[in-house]
């Protein structure tokens, strides 16, 4: 080989041996850094994946006897490893842990899919922090499904089944609990202390209906622990009238030590009616006691809602005229060049859409005219006309259109002959209570009940009116409060040209 280079073979050998050098510290510099830098991973890391693995599925809950096996061996592994222990007891010790990892992960997988229902429960109650609400019975639970989890490794397939079906049981129990507790503790804390402040002898008839109130709110949630709207309402109910309860005791106590006289306990109360009513501008006498002023402030109140309602529709009215004219503007500049030969034309379209809208006017007061503020609200959407017949209540559950509601439906028959060419739209609503299914149903079956009765008695062409229900779907208040769930039990009619 040296004889190719023209050089001396002992020259040719010491560049050799050079080049050897040079080549071995390279891969040193290169290899030593990778191996001093990550041996114990080197050696760990597949039983570390799965340790990881077995702990996201939880195997050591749904596989504990494996999942202890293979901590053992893979702790063990780890001191010996730290401890600079034998490599190759090491590794057997890591391939221990990894065949029990592996064992617990797939037990684990089969478990939850053997006994789909329970793991079902027991997430189902996770997700209402039932171990922090209802911690003993949840542990009492986990303590029993353990078992199960014991014997369903050990093959003892009907043992398990029969603690599993022990601990959903629980599970749906720590459930249930946990959700009442996210309603009802608050509530049952109060009336703990009222019972310790003897509320009873002085606020007998509030704390009792707050009783009564968290009663229901229970049932409830026992029948349906899904369907929370009303018992989370009743809740709420709950808890103010435990309060108020607290509040009438303490107030009563006061008045009785002091000793207050009871002319000067009614003229107190009557001091907040009396400081409404000058904000009203009202001049109230309380000779006869407060209903007279309470009265008279509802009124003046009705009053500023109507002047308001009248306001929002006469803005309404002209914000309609405004983007009216807009239009016809915009059309007018566009067409500038042809002003002078359509200004004729113009001015009549627009002397007859004014016409138009005057008409439509009168004719909307004289439909808001044949109704009560208490019969029915009169609303203008667009052209539409709309006939909200607050006072129409049905019984529960029922779409029977009691007699006592003739007399307003016949003012309705009225009204709808003031628009003779109008299609007639008859819309149920119901408030939230209750399923949606039931909703939807009772509402169509009260849309539908008015509009034969309309056509049974008005004399309205059948083919320009139908009915129609949206259940609980288009609130128009909130309902949390009663105020709000009596005004979305309504029926409306809507009159579209």
């Amino acid at each position: 080989m040296w004889k190719m280079y023209g050089i001396k073979k002992r020259d040719y050998i010491k560049l050799l041996g050079g080049a050897m050098k040079f080549l071995y510290s390279f891969l040193l510099c290169v290899a030593i850094p990778i191996y001093s830098q990550t041996p114990r991973d080197l050696l760990f890391h597949r039983v570390d994946s799965l340790f990881t693995q077995a702990k996201l599925v939880h195997a050591d809950f749904f596989s504990p006897t494996h999942f202890e096996t293979a901590q053992k061996a893979y702790q063990k592994a780890e001191e010996d490893f730290k401890a600079g222990k034998n490599l190759e007891d090491i590794k057997t010790k890591l391939k221990v842990a990894d065949a029990y990892f592996q064992k617990a992960i797939h037990t684990t997988s089969e478990l939850q899919a053997t006994f789909k229902d329970c793991i079902k429960a027991r997430n189902d109650a996770l997700l209402v922090d039932a171990p922090s609400l209802r911690k003993t019975l949840w542990q009492e639970a986990e303590s029993i499904m353990e078992q199960a989890s014991r014997l369903f490794e050990q093959n003892d397939l009907a043992g398990a089944k029969g603690k599993v079906r022990k601990a959903e049981r629980m599970y749906r129990q720590a459930e249930l609990e946990a959700i009442k507790a996210n309603y009802l503790d608050g509530t049952r804390q109060l009336l703990k202390q009222a019972e310790i402040r003897e509320v009873k002898k002085r606020a007998p008839e509030t704390l009792l209906r707050s009783i009564e109130l968290a009663d229901r709110a229970e049932s409830l949630l026992t029948e349906d622990r899904y369907d929370t709207d009303e018992p989370r309402q009743l809740a709420q109910e709950a808890q103010y009238e435990a309060r108020h309860a607290l509040y009438l005791n303490d107030t009563i106590a006061f008045l009785q030590q002091s000793k207050i006289s009871l002319e000067r306990i009614l003229l107190n109360a009557e001091m907040p009616v009396r400081r409404i009513a000058d904000a009203l501008n009202l001049n109230v006498e309380f000779d006869k006691g407060t209903e007279g002023p309470v009265q008279a402030i509802l009124g003046e109140i009705r009053k500023l809602y109507q002047e308001i309602e009248m306001q929002q529709n006469s803005l309404r009215e002209k914000e309609e005229q405004i983007a009216t004219l807009n239009q016809q503007l915009a059309k007018m500049e566009s067409q500038l060049g042809e002003l002078k030969v359509k200004e004729a034309d113009l001015t009549q379209a627009m002397d007859r859409l004014l016409e138009q809208q005057r008409l439509a006017r009168e004719k909307y007061e004289r439909v808001e005219k044949m109704f009560s503020p208490e019969e029915a609200q009169i609303l203008r959407s667009g052209d539409k006309v709309i006939l909200r017949l607050y006072r129409i209540t049905f019984p529960t559950g029922k779409s029977t259109i009691e007699s006592k509601y003739f007399g307003l439906l016949a003012k309705v028959c009225e009204a709808l002959k003031e628009y003779p060419d109008s299609h007639v739209t008859v819309e149920g609503h119901t408030d939230s209570r209750g399923s949606e299914e039931t909703n939807q149903k009772l509402s169509t079956e009260r849309a539908e009940a008015v509009r034969e009765y309309l056509l049974a008695t008005g004399g309205i062409d059948g083919a320009r009116i139908t009915a129609v229900g949206y259940g609980e779907t288009k609130p128009i208040a909130s309902n949390d409060t009663e105020e709000g769930r009596r005004k979305n039990r309504r029926i409306d009619v809507v009159i579209s040209p």
